[in-house]
Formats: structure tokens, C-alpha cells, sequence
């Protein structure tokens, strides 16, 4: 605990600093859309003079905020400036030293292309392992259904591996989907993946913007070890009611935003069911047993001095079998409700705050195959509070955040060390980073993680760093790095040995002292070729201390036992990106390693070594995926290929009988004993490789009161035969989806 109490110290002696940079004069608001209130993310503000001549810019975070400081006395032109927005251009006057000029800015959409002032912006650069996606972008990766889904954008990426077209399961550059964070408006949720993969909670409709970090990620954000997917969700319109229906063979949508107050707050309504189980018989010819539902509400509330806020509350609910003619099954659900306010004002010392409540309940459930039913359910509450202070041009953000979970499973033996169990526990910490302009082109952002766990577990501390080096303007090429600690109190355990598992088990670390630890080490570089046209290549190294594993016995077993491993992830991400007026192109390739290390008893009798090294069955070596896509007037095309290398799987080394002695000596001569499937070493072998073909095709149409999309397209366009996941106990291999032919049609308001 005396590593916490060093931290708390540090962030102690650092508030005091929130004062100094009152000594210099700031303008500081929050860009928003005038229509419905969201923030305005990057976008360009600036201070010229009267002359047009630029003197200080910079761009807004992702909660629309700036600040601008260091501005002598005198008249100036602001200007803020947004791609499809009106440029908002006004005149300030700075008359004292040592205060804040507070310039709210709500931007009106056009209809018109419109230049953006280009400006110099030191601390807001472009994070190491962050890709920020816009909804215009979630469209590129074809979806068989009326709205683009984040899901299928997101797999798009290289260091983002789905093992298959159902499960629900995201591995990001060597991690497990339980080291993922995802973010709905600042609260978790647990499993925000639908059973069937193209889809999640996260249409297109309403998502506003997201950020995902495939690591490196400040220390905002804890808790978890891999990957972090913050989703801002959108606010519905403040003058004008709306809305959208769609249908397809997969999934139906229906979406309704409409004001309250006029220009003060709104609410928004989202619900999407699937309709693949009731319509498969007719166009696969053979039934899914799929299905999934969700349902949201978002109520938004804003006013002129830069405060909002916003509740949203979402459930979810998700069943099905992965292995059609088996008779195991898994099912899951959400329940989320969150708040969020958020504000800057003039009079305050404070440059920005944010408030954060959320509570998040997940129950998981897998049965049938002969393992009885098991069950896991989590439940989670939230407080956190956050600040933006600055110090002449040095930002820090610092804020304090509690916790308090509840845990239950009952796993029925699945791991022979863990019975059922019900744990609740609190968790209370606190970060800081600051952002530091060095020079012309460096900014550097240290920050620090400090965690408590209420005696339950050690106290950490979790130190990061993060660089931007940006010579934009010079060479149009910038590059970042980040390292840091990441240490993860609860896991989310599953048996590896079961390649078609979408079940996961949240605890606690069961001798409550080996935690998972992961450190993260990422280089990475950006090139602007010429307008429209760059491309990113990123470097990574991880290590992974104490991942829980199931131990693989050599004779093939239900109940196992569980056990630790340590890690080594290392790989390069590339991606190129082509955009020109209505046609873009981009070309992503990742090439990763991970590899696990563990002991256990078995092996030196089998093996001759009480050590094992093996690649785990997410070890992906190859990854390509390729996009095109072009919209000419009414009519659109998206096209998307994805290639991946084989997945590590455990072969049969043999098989034989055994006979059980504990109902006496066998007559050998007469019976044959129970066959029984002999393993070779962990994950030797290599599925084949995996690639698939999708496109989708739209055309609008003009009604008399509406607007129509008509969508015809195909998912695995060349019909290629993917093996989902190989059962070694029946030997049999579980395909993916064959040809999917689909239209979808979506009507909307104008």
C-alpha cells in the first residue's frame, strides 16, 4: 500500500498547479452540433488577427473541448471551423491578464464541402495504438443488414482477430476478449458482441464517434489489460423528430429521436431484433439456431454555458448454439444504465469536468454437451469524477474514481479447484496525466494509475507513458510510442481447450495474489503521401504475467484444473488509406506472435519436460484485409476481402480404452473399455486458412415523405468453405457460413 500512498502524494502535490495558469489569458468552450447537442470531435479552432493572419489553435478532444492560452491583449477573430459545417467566424476582445473568455460554439450542418483552416496542434496529436472512427466510416465494411454495424468496421483492422462468424469473441494483438474494455457514454459493458458476428449493440445509427485503442492507452482508462473501445453514443435531435425501420433476412431495426424541449433536450429510441432463426430454412436451407435483441433509450439535456447531460439505460439479450447439431448451448444478457454531466464555465478555475455513473449487470450461461449448466453473472457500479486543468500550455487531467462488484459462478467442476462462489468488493483509485509541449514538434504525456482494492487484493500502481512527435508540417509524417503497465483485478475465465465456447467465467484470482499483468511497448509512424492518401505502420511488444489457462491433460477430460501462464505478444500493424472526392481504397496487413508459457506436473511425464511453450488458439500469423468502395449520386458500392492464417488447434495423437476398476476387475477378455482420445501437445496444429469475400451494393430513393435504401449484397461472395473450429472428441470440423445472399431495405425520414 505504500506505492498508493506515493501516488495519492504525488497527485496532492500536482492540484495545486490548477491555479497557476490563471496568470495567463484563455478562451476555452465545448464545440457541439447545433441540432443535437454532440460534441465536435477534432474539431479546428483558431485565434488571427484581425488581418486573418493565424496567432494560436488547436483542435477539440473528444468532448468537443479546447482551451487556447498565452493571448496577449487585443481584438481578435475566432474562428471554428468542421468538415459539413458552417465555419463559425466572431470577434473577442482581450482586455485583463489572468482570466477566461468562455466561447461556447453550436455549429449548423451544410450541405456544402467545405475547406478547413489548417493549424498547428502540439497536444492533441494522434495517440500510439488509437484509431478514431467516425459513422461515415462504420459503412465501409459491408454488413447484411439496413445500418453498418462498429462490429464488422472494427474487425476490419489489423491486430483485431474474430475466430469465427458467431461466439461473440474480439482477440485484440494477443489478448482474450476478457481484457477488453468496452465504453458506452463512460459506463462499461460487459459483452457488447452479438452471437452472431457482424453484429453488436452499436449500429451506425446510433453511434456518434468512438475511439479503440489496440493498446498503449492512457491511464483514464483501468482495469483492463488488452484493448479499450470508447463509444460516445449520439444525442437525439433538439428541433426536428425522426426516424429510421429496416429488415433484412438477419436482423430488423427501428430507430426514433425526437426533441422534448425544443433545443434544450431530446430523447432517442433504438431496438434491433434478429430474424435469421425464423428465416435461415428458406435461404441456407438449414435452420440457425441464432437470436439475439436489443434495446436503448438515451435522454440528452444541454443550455448555452457549456453544461450537458445525458441517461441512457440498455438491454440486451443473446442465444443460440455455435455447433448447430450438437445440443450445447450459451446464452448471455446486459443490463445498462448510466449518467453522464459534463461542463466548463468562465468563473471556474476548472478547465473541463466530467461525472460518470453507470451500473452494468451481465449473467452468462452455457449448457447442454453433456456438462451440465453453468452459470457466471457480474454486477457493476461506477462513480468516476475527472478534471482538465492547464498550466500555461501544459494540460493535466487528473481524476478519482470507486467501484463496487459483485461476482457469482457456478462452473459445476469445469475447473476442479473452483466451486461455486459469490464475491462483492470495492475499488477506489485515481490518475494523472499531463500533456507536455517540448519544442516545436514533441509533446510527451507521463501519466499514472493508482489503484486500491479494499485489502482484497495488493494496491498497485501502474505507470504509462505516451509520445507524439509531429513533423505535420514539415514532412507530413508524425510519429508516436507508448509504454506502460496494465494490471487487471478480475478475470474473465475460459476453457481453452474448447475452441467453440462463447462462455466466460468473471472472478476474482482465486488465491487473490497472482493478478494479470501485461506491460505494453508500441512504435508507431505516420506518413502523408499527398492529400487523401497516407498510411500508418505500427510496431508492438507485450508481455502477458499470470494469464489464468486450463491445464491440458494428455487424455482427453472434462474437468481440468486451472493454472497460469506467462506471455510474449509481438507483431506490426500497417495500414494504407486512399480517399478522393467519392472513391476510397484502404489495404490493412498485421503480423503477430503470441506465445504462452506454462508448468505443469503432466508434462515431464509425457513430454519429458515439466515446461511447455505453445501459441494459444487466437494466435493469428497473417492477417490482410483490402476495402473499396465509391458513392456516385444515389448509388453506392462497398467492397471488403479478408484473408487470416491458421488458427493453432490440439491434434489427436491416438486414441485407446480404459477400463474403470471401481466397480471391480473387468473381464478384459470379454469388454472393450470406454474409448478415450489421446492428446498430442497443446495447439500444434494449424486450422487452414481462412478468407472470405463480402460486398453490398445501395441505392437511394426519393419518396414523396421519406427516403428508401435498397441494399443487395453477399456475404462469403465466393462461397468459401472456413472451418469455424475443429472438435477433436467427435472429429469433426465446424464450418463458418456458406454464400449468404441478402437484401435489405431501410426507410427513413427526411
Amino acid at each position: 500500500m505504500s506505492e498508493l500512498k506515493k501516488g495519492i502524494l504525488l497527485l496532492l502535490i500536482l492540484l495545486p498547479l490548477k491555479e497557476v495558469y490563471a496568470q495567463n489569458n484563455a478562451v476555452r468552450g465545448i464545440i457541439s452540433d447545433r441540432e443535437t447537442g454532440e460534441a465536435l470531435v477534432s474539431a479546428t479552432v483558431s485565434i488571427q488577427t484581425l488581418s486573418g493572419e493565424i496567432i494560436k489553435g488547436t483542435v477539440t478532444d473528444n468532448n468537443g473541448h479546447y482551451q487556447i492560452n498565452n493571448i496577449d491583449r487585443g481584438d481578435y477573430i475566432f474562428k471554428a471551423s468542421y468538415v459539413g459545417y458552417q465555419t463559425y467566424t466572431d470577434t473577442i476582445r482581450v482586455i485583463n491578464y489572468g482570466g477566461a473568455i468562455l466561447k461556447n460554439v453550436k455549429m449548423n450542418p451544410s450541405s456544402e464541402e467545405l475547406g478547413e483552416v489548417t493549424v498547428s496542434d502540439r497536444t492533441r496529436a494522434e495517440n500510439a495504438g488509437q484509431t478514431r472512427i467516425q459513422p461515415e466510416t462504420i459503412g465501409r465494411a459491408p454488413t447484411p443488414a439496413g445500418s453498418a454495424d462498429l462490429v464488422s468496421y472494427i474487425q476490419s483492422q489489423p491486430g483485431v482477430l474474430a475466430t469465427g462468424d458467431r461466439g461473440g469473441q474480439l482477440f485484440v494483438r494477443g489478448g482474450t476478449p476478457a481484457e477488453n474494455m468496452v465504453l458506452m457514454d463512460g459506463t462499461l459493458i460487459y459483452q457488447p458482441f452479438h452471437i452472431v458476428g457482424f453484429f453488436s449493440v452499436f449500429p451506425e445509427d446510433i453511434v456518434s464517434s468512438a475511439d479503440f485503442y489496440a493498446g498503449g492507452f492512457g491511464p483514464k482508462y483501468s482495469g483492463r489489460s488488452s484493448s479499450v473501445m470508447d463509444v460516445r453514443l449520439k444525442n437525439g435531435n433538439l428541433y426536428e423528430p425522426g426516424w429510421s425501420a429496416s429488415v433484412s433476412p438477419f436482423i430488423s431495426d427501428l430507430f426514433v429521436e425526437t426533441p422534448v424541449k425544443q433545443g434544450k433536450s431530446s430523447l432517442l429510441f433504438s431496438m434491433r431484433g434478429s430474424l435469421i432463426e425464423e428465416t435461415s430454412d428458406v435461404y441456407l436451407q438449414e435452420q440457425q439456431p441464432l437470436k439475439f435483441n436489443s434495446q436503448l433509450m438515451k435522454f440528452n439535456s444541454t443550455n448555452n454555458e457549456g453544461l450537458g447531460c445525458s441517461a441512457l439505460l440498455m438491454r440486451t439479450y443473446d442465444r443460440g448454439k455455435l455447433n448447430f447439431d450438437s445440443d450445447q448451448y450459451f446464452k448471455w444478457s446486459n443490463v445498462v444504465a448510466g449518467t453522464r454531466c459534463f461542463g466548463t464555465a468562465q468563473e471556474s478555475s476548472l478547465s473541463f469536468m466530467e461525472l460518470n455513473f453507470g451500473i452494468s449487470n451481465f449473467n452468462n450461461e452455457a449448457g447442454g454437451g453433456g456438462g451440465g449448466r453453468r452459470t457466471s453473472n457480474v454486477f457493476k457500479s461506477n462513480l468516476d469524477l475527472s478534471f482538465v486543468n492547464y498550466l500555461s500550455d501544459i494540460k493535466i487531467e487528473y481524476g478519482f474514481f470507486a467501484n463496487y462488484r459483485t461476482v457469482n459462478f457456478d462452473i459445476l467442476n469445469r475447473f476442479a479447484s473452483l466451486d461455486a462462489n459469490e464475491e462483492s468488493f470495492l475499488t477506489t483509485g485515481l490518475f494523472i496525466e499531463s500533456e507536455v509541449p517540448v519544442g516545436k514538434y514533441l509533446s510527451l504525456k507521463p501519466g499514472l494509475a493508482a489503484n486500491s482494492y479494499m485489502i482484497r487484493l495488493k494496491g498497485t500502481l501502474e505507470p504509462r507513458f505516451r509520445f507524439t512527435l509531429d513533423y505535420t508540417d514539415v514532412f507530413n509524417v508524425k510519429f508516436h510510442g507508448a509504454a506502460g503497465i496494465y494490471i487487471q483485478p478480475m478475470i474473465g475465465l475460459a476453457d481453452l481447450r474448447d475452441a467453440g465456447t462463447a462462455f466466460t467465467a468473471w472472478m476474482l484470482p482465486p488465491n487473490y495474489k497472482t493478478t494479470l499483468r501485461t506491460t505494453h511497448y508500441l512504435l508507431g509512424w505516420n506518413q502523408t503521401v499527398t492529400t487523401g492518401f497516407d498510411f500508418t505502420v505500427e510496431g508492438y511488444y507485450k508481455t502477458i504475467e499470470d494469464t489464468p489457462i486450463s491445464v491440458w491433460n494428455p487424455v482427453a477430460q472434462f474437468t481440468t484444473e486451472l493454472a497460469y501462464a506467462d506471455g510474449i505478444v509481438r507483431g506490426i500493424d500497417a495500414r494504407l488509406n486512399f480517399s478522393h472526392k467519392t472513391l476510397y481504397a484502404a489495404l490493412g496487413y498485421g503480423y503477430s506472435i503470441t506465445q504462452y508459457e506454462t508448468s505443469q506436473d503432466h508434462f515431464m511425464m509425457w513430454f519429458g519436460k515439466g515446461t511447455q511453450r505453445y501459441n494459444p488458439p487466437h494466435d493469428r500469423r497473417h492477417q490482410l484485409n483490402a476495402q473499396l468502395g465509391f458513392d456516385i449520386g444515389n448509388f453506392s458500392a462497398n467492397l471488403n476481402w479478408i484473408y487470416g492464417s491458421g488458427l493453432p488447434y490440439t491434434q489427436p495423437k491416438g486414441f485407446d480404452s480404459f477400463f474403470n476398476f471401481d466397480e471391480g476387475v473387468p473381464e478384459v477378455k470379454e469388454e472393450y473399455g470406454t474409448p478415450r482420445v489421446l492428446l498430442d501437445k497443446p495447439f500444434q496444429g494449424n486450422m487452414p486458412d481462412f478468407h472470405r469475400f463480402d460486398i453490398s451494393l445501395q441505392r437511394k430513393f426519393q419518396l414523396p415523405s421519406a427516403n428508401l435504401n435498397v441494399q443487395v449484397g453477399a456475404i462469403n461472395m465466393y462461397d468459401q468453405r472456413n472451418l469455424f473450429y475443429y472438435d477433436v472428441f467427435s472429429q469433426r470440423g465446424i464450418n463458418q457460413l456458406p454464400i449468404v445472399p441478402y437484401v435489405a431495405l431501410k426507410v427513413e425520414s427526411k
